[in-house]
């Protein structure tokens, strides 16, 4: 009888164990939740998510906006306008359309320039605003054409930047020419050079 006993107190706890620990871990794991990494900002509270946006400023005051745009819905949206409340502006633009189910990379799409009180190394903030009236307020880091932004696209992204148009290469051209590279080191913003190799992750000599 005391066998009977012990046998019956192990089938009820191997019972209860288990249903015991499947109520306590529950099922909001956190390889269940969306981790985007990014060196940008992101906001996934709109019908259109903000993925990894940030500014790549060309030179003090001028820049674009880049990162991706994801649209949630079936039917089209588009990005209208940027703006900001800190002394930043974007320049003319056209809609910056997302089809339904949908992403857009905003460093492969036709510029948004952004041009006033920015520089590398910044935080500002931006509105993105919707084609159904969603505005996106978001802290937008500033970084600088070096490493894997070499390959986006940055000539003419200011209205500064298409006025001199040729004009304004043949004049750098010719600086660097009479002032030799050394000269144009000196006379460069110190905060857009780039070092010679990318850095290296943290640990490794």
């Amino acid at each position: 009888m005391p066998h009977l006993r012990r046998s019956a107190l192990a089938g009820l706890l191997l019972a209860v164990v288990p249903a015991t620990a499947l109520s306590a871990c529950g099922f909001d794991y956190p390889t269940d939740r969306v981790n985007t990494i990014s060196s940008g900002v992101n906001d996934r509270s709109g019908d259109v998510d903000a993925l990894g946006i940030r500014v790549l400023a060309t030179a003090q005051g001028e820049g674009r906006l880049i990162g991706s745009l994801s649209n949630n819905l079936r039917e089209d949206a588009s990005l209208e306008a940027v703006s900001s409340t800190a002394g930043v502006s974007a320049g003319k633009f056209a809609p910056v359309e997302v089809a339904g189910r949908g992403t857009v990379n905003l460093a492969t799409a036709p510029a948004v320039p952004l041009t006033g009180n920015f520089t590398a190394g910044d935080v500002i903030p931006l509105d993105l605003t919707f084609s159904d009236g969603t505005t996106l307020s978001l802290d937008v880091p500033v970084v600088k054409p070096c490493f894997q932004y070499t390959q986006v696209p940055t000539e003419g992204t200011s209205e500064s930047a298409s006025e001199e148009g040729t004009d304004g290469a043949a004049a750098e051209a010719a600086a660097e020419e009479e002032g030799g590279e050394a000269h144009a080191e000196e006379s460069g913003d110190a905060t857009f050079n780039c070092a010679d190799d990318a850095p290296s992750p943290e640990g490794e000599h």
